[in-house]
């Protein structure tokens, strides 16, 4: 798989969160219009997560060396999960201290929320977190750092792909691009080092509730 078709697969996930931002942009209040949409919104999602999870577990399968085999033990995974939450922790109260001012896609959420709350937090809690994890973890690590039992190459990847995830979600030369970039880099190092992409999307997972919840006080 190379850059074009990861851009593609990218590209199919925006079009499964669509229907969920209609009603933000259209003003569609009615109860119905936002069920049918949300409806809609589970079957676009529930068809890019087998193409995003044929590509993952094909490229689980094509890997050499197979770094991903080689599974550590569930205490090790439990325990890389606790600090990477630890860390996120630490980012979402950096971020409240120093008071960055709120990206286009974080305003854009704001006011899908205040629009359709319920359909913004049915997408933004369970399905972006799988879908996106499929695609900057999965996908990623599959196939463009091949190599993971380096440290250098670990390392380097952590790096490329918060740097990715935030390029994807704010503008690089925004202020609050630093955000967005070690989000990135937690979510990626919980994947290096679980080596089980649950994990990184339980944590996407809890990431979102929280920003969802926080928008409700």
């Amino acid at each position: 798989m190379g850059a074009g078709a990861m851009f593609g697969l990218f590209l199919l996930e925006q079009v499964a969160a669509t229907p969920s931002q209609l009603p933000s942009v259209l003003k569609l209040t009615s109860v119905p219009a936002q069920i049918t949409l949300g409806v809609i919104t589970t079957i676009l999602s529930i068809l890019v997560f087998w193409a995003l999870w044929r590509a993952y577990k094909n490229g689980l399968a094509n890997r050499a060396p197979r770094y991903f085999d080689q599974q550590p033990t569930r205490r090790h995974k439990w325990l890389v999960l606790g600090l990477m939450a630890l860390a996120l922790i630490a980012l979402i109260v950096a971020e409240g201290l120093i008071h960055s001012k709120s990206s286009e896609n974080q305003k854009a959420i704001e006011q899908m929320f205040k629009t359709t709350p319920w359909l913004t937090l049915y997408f933004g809690v369970f399905g972006a977190p799988i879908l996106e994890e499929l695609i900057f973890r999965g996908l990623f690590f599959n196939y463009f750092f091949m190599k993971l039992n380096k440290r250098w190459v670990k390392v380097l990847g952590i790096i490329v792909n918060g740097l990715l995830f935030a390029q994807l979600h704010t503008n690089l030369w925004t202020p609050d691009a630093w955000v967005y970039f070690v989000m990135g880099a937690i979510l990626a190092t919980t994947y290096v080092q679980t080596k089980d992409i649950r994990f990184d999307i339980g944590l996407h997972f809890a990431n979102n509730a929280f920003a969802m919840f926080a928008m409700l006080i």
